[in-house]
């Protein structure tokens, strides 16, 4: 019995080791060819949040001392206000490239899968 446990025990840690290690797909898009917003969570949650916050309201760690407001994303006003586009163009080359701030940097290490999976997630902040 005790072998028995250890052998399933085995096989389910190595198990769990493998799949852990296992690469995540590049553009995490979906069978339709479409990005999904799991992708751009993920972006969000490990590069923007600490200026824009966990659920984007513009208040991160690192908000404070920027020498200039950081973006509320769930604002209805500003969602309804900035297109797609413009929010791509912010990811990619950062806040000046539309007249913001130079502390918003550019990110032109993402792919495009990557932008419209992130530009998806914020659309999904907006405040309701």
């Amino acid at each position: 019995m005790m072998l028995r446990w250890q052998v399933t025990e085995s096989v389910l840690l190595m198990a769990l080791i493998l799949g852990s290690c296992s690469k995540p797909r590049e553009d995490s898009a979906s069978t339709a060819g479409e990005p999904t917003t799991h992708a751009g969570e993920t972006i969000f949650q490990t590069r923007c949040f600490v200026c824009h916050g966990r659920e984007g309201q513009g208040n991160g760690p690192a908000s404070t001392g920027l020498g200039a407001p950081v973006r509320d994303l769930t604002s209805p006003s500003w969602q309804d206000s900035a297109s797609d586009e413009t929010i791509r163009s912010v990811i990619r080359n950062g806040a000046q490239a539309v007249g913001g701030s130079a502390a918003m940097t550019p990110n032109r290490d993402l792919s495009d899968g990557q932008v419209e999976s992130l530009v998806r997630y914020i659309r999904t902040l907006r405040r309701r």
